[in-house]
């Protein structure tokens, strides 16, 4: 066992190697921290990725670490963090690399949930880019993923981290490994077998991000991380353009050759995955757009009711060969970010109680004795049918999350799902809670069936003539548990409404988060009938 009383935590303003001076300590890792420093003989600021103490003695872990730095620095490349130089200090190991004053795209994708289609491009050409140039070098990276890519404020992206790179010639692996070596949610299938790589097995990975970026999760995930990894092996990822009806096709065909499960049907290295996502994306071999980018907001006007899709084929066809031609249930989904009629009125509003249907539905109606004499009113008695859904953030400050998914819950497909963005705290922080607003066809007696994705959770489910701004304005709860109750909610109505709320007031842990944000809350399906 090692001993890590001989190598205690640096502090600021520390000098290793007689040289860097440790300012600020920026990133932490498994293996490694990471700080801003000083090359005090050049006069320039670096960064020091310097290797954690209690693994300063494990040869193993040390021999890694030290030829990482040997890989990265043969790479030239300006999407390729740049090595300056490999130090030993008080028997740790270190690493002295070009300091990139930016982010991870994990921080990113934890914070946004998802990107701009022209983002994502941008990402994928320069990852693209930093993995020829290790292509070329005879360098497979193996451990590309959204912790590894750096973005900065001018929009410069690097990949970094080639600890577990692995030379395409010779018997020698990089690691003293060859099984399973990655991040299970980004591996390739043949990782997974722990088959020879070549440079597709990057670009695999490399799909995983840029779906990631655009869905806001990996396509793959499973209760362990060897389910997540083997699960890939079993069937295709869900075709983006069900879950992004809106965003171009030749992109999304892209990334989905990208992932396809034989390496021979992918592009065979970085180069090639890169002419194709600049063609697909409408950029230059000088990063210009070739053609005026798509204007349309597809957003509905204020005001518009949101109603059902009943069909028609997807908007970017089919992406692969054995995926069906013909329209699926994930096809029929509801707009994307759409804008909502709050507390709508359609025809006569009697003691809460709306006439008219929004889908001008002939089926009949019942007739009943309001409280007032002499005034009676028509209630809605035809099928119960869900028009519209969209996220109720109101202690947000733009009121929306992640607006993009929700589709997902009404699919059918139980492998997709509606998430919140992840946060450090399981109740929200200085939020209540984050849900869905659910609109039906017209006032109705109606249950309310949601099918929730995380093991943990509480949340309430409200009813009402009116889509509330606030949660204050949903009134008394006619649902509130949590996960002791089983995975799936079961809301009935206690008077007729046409809108619901299900908010989540407690996440539970994810895998998709990061250890400093890992609570979200997530749901599978939502479904509506008449009350029993």
């Amino acid at each position: 066992m090692s001993d890590s009383s001989n190598h205690p935590a640096p502090r600021a303003n520390t000098v290793i190697a007689g040289r860097y001076r440790l300012d600020e300590h920026r990133a932490h890792g498994g293996m490694a921290d990471v700080w801003k420093a000083t090359d005090l003989s050049l006069n320039r600021t670096v960064a020091v990725k310097l290797l954690k103490p209690h693994l300063a003695t494990e040869g193993t872990v040390a021999e890694r670490f030290r030829r990482e730095a040997l890989v990265a620095a043969g790479l030239n490349d300006p999407h390729v963090v740049t090595v300056h130089d490999a130090v030993e200090d008080n028997g740790r190991q270190a690493v002295i690399m070009e300091f990139v004053d930016g982010k991870s795209l994990r921080e990113t994708l934890d914070k946004k949930g998802t990107l701009s289609l022209k983002l994502t491009v941008h990402i994928g050409v320069a990852v693209c880019a930093a993995l020829d140039a290790a292509h070329r070098a005879g360098i497979i990276h193996r451990d590309v993923k959204p912790g590894n890519i750096l973005l900065t404020e001018n929009g410069r992206v690097m990949l970094t981290d080639f600890g577990i790179a692995k030379a395409l010639s010779g018997d020698q692996d990089l690691t003293n490994e060859n099984i399973m070596m990655g991040t299970a949610k980004y591996l390739s299938p043949e990782q997974v077998l722990g088959d020879e790589l070549g440079p597709a097995a990057d670009v695999y990975s490399l799909g995983l991000v840029l779906y990631e970026c655009l869905a806001g999760k990996v396509p793959f995930m499973g209760a362990s991380d060897t389910e997540t990894a083997l699960a890939r092996l079993k069937k295709d990822p869900t075709p983006l353009h069900t879950m992004k009806p809106d965003l171009d096709p030749a992109v999304l065909r892209v990334i989905h050759r990208m992932l396809e499960r034989e390496p021979e049907r992918r592009y065979a290295t970085g180069a090639e995955a890169s002419r194709a996502l600049r063609a697909a994306g409408g950029i230059t071999a000088s990063g210009t757009p070739t053609e005026t980018p798509r204007t349309k907001d597809p957003t509905p006007p204020p005001n518009k009711v949101i109603r059902t899709k009943t069909g028609g084929t997807p908007s970017s066809g089919t992406v692969r060969d054995r995926t069906p031609s013909t329209p699926s249930a994930k096809t029929s989904t509801f707009p994307v970010k759409p804008a909502w009629l709050a507390g709508a009125v359609v025809g006569l509003l009697v003691i809460g109680v709306i006439i008219a249907s929004f889908t001008g539905d002939d089926s009949p109606a019942v007739t009943v004795a309001p409280p007032d004499p002499g005034v009676t009113t028509t209630l809605y008695s035809g099928p119960v049918q869900l028009t519209g859904v969209r996220s109720f953030d109101p202690e947000s400050d733009d009121k929306v999350e992640n607006d993009d998914e929700i589709s997902n819950v009404t699919d059918g497909d139980s492998g997709t799902s509606w998430s919140t963005a992840c946060y450090k705290s399981s109740t929200f922080g200085s939020k209540s809670g984050v849900g869905l607003v659910l609109q039906m066809n017209a006032a109705v007696l109606a249950q309310v069936q949601v099918d929730m994705n995380v093991p943990t959770w509480q949340v309430r489910v409200y009813a009402s003539d009116v889509a509330g701004e606030q949660l204050s304005d949903w009134g008394t709860p006619i649902w509130d548990g949590n996960h002791e109750q089983g995975s799936t909610i079961t809301a009935t109505f206690t008077s007729p409404a046409q809108y619901a709320l299900v908010y989540i007031t407690e996440a539970g842990r994810s895998g998709f988060c990061s250890d400093v944000n890992p609570y979200r809350g997530s749901i599978n399906e939502i479904r509506v009938q008449a009350a029993p």
